[in-house]
């Protein structure tokens, strides 16, 4: 028997037609307001989340910054800094040099020798307290620097004299290349550390360095680390020896520009 090919639409009558038009409508409206309400609730989560990213204030009230320049505050202090994906770190933010904003990452004042004689693996990780005296650490320096604009400050304070260097540009390189001075700017300010500019200074503790045995002797002694030219077969022992025991009333700080 041959089947005759039904026509559903011919076979549907007009008040069928207008219900079954009328529910698609009812459905399409309630699809809309789902989606309404899906929208708001996309919203409030994206508050939240912001929210908690960028959440402004530590448990102990501190206010989280990424950088010195945040601080709206004529009154130098601590401040909780977030550093890319790293965990909050409390640092100095000095607001009365040079307009403020300055961030300290390396202070030593009281000649205690106990505090800056430490090992490659303390000097990256960094030690201290940052309203004393302290180093960030130089993973923490090459996180902060590294790609961005900054420049530095070197003071100096010896017996109530003061006398600083600015460098209008600071960066320095990762661990595998012993976080050597990637770029440094033209200097003002009386005070030089860097004599040759298109020299690679390359960080140097007495325990992991490329310099004279006599030099690594000093370095002990005077618990000196900082950035050298690599010269493990000439040394400057007088030269060398008072570098190392201005460090002991050297101040460090950056400032992003």
């Amino acid at each position: 028997m041959r089947r005759e090919q039904v026509d559903f639409v011919k076979n549907v009558s007009s008040s069928d037609a207008a219900f079954q038009l009328a529910d698609v409508y009812s459905k399409l409206n309630q699809l809309n307001n789902t989606i309404r309400a899906l929208n708001l609730q996309v919203k409030t989560l994206t508050a939240v989340v912001n929210n908690l990213t960028n959440i402004s204030q530590t448990c102990d009230g501190r206010k989280i910054i990424t950088d010195c320049n945040e601080v709206h505050s004529d009154e130098s202090g601590i401040f909780s800094l977030k550093i890319c994906a790293g965990p909050v770190y409390n640092v100095y933010c000095n607001q009365s040099f040079k307009d403020g904003g300055w961030l300290v990452v390396y202070n030593r004042y009281n000649e205690n020798n106990n505090i800056f004689n430490r090992t490659w693996h303390s000097y990256e990780q960094g030690f201290g307290l940052p309203d004393g005296e302290h180093f960030i650490g130089l993973k923490r320096l090459h996180a902060l620097t590294y790609g961005s604009t900054y420049e530095i400050a070197f003071i100096l304070s010896i017996n109530s004299e003061e006398n600083f260097g600015i460098y209008n540009h600071f960066e320095i390189d990762n661990q595998d290349d012993r976080y050597a001075i990637k770029n440094i700017g033209s200097p003002s300010g009386y005070m030089r550390l860097f004599s040759n500019t298109e020299q690679l200074y390359k960080f140097q503790t007495f325990d992991r360095n490329k310099l004279h045995p006599l030099a690594r002797d000093t370095m002990i002694d005077e618990a000196c680390a900082f950035w050298f030219i690599d010269m493990p077969s000439s040394h400057d022992s007088s030269g060398f020896k008072l570098f190392c025991q201005n460090l002991r009333y050297l101040k460090i700080m950056i400032r992003k520009l």
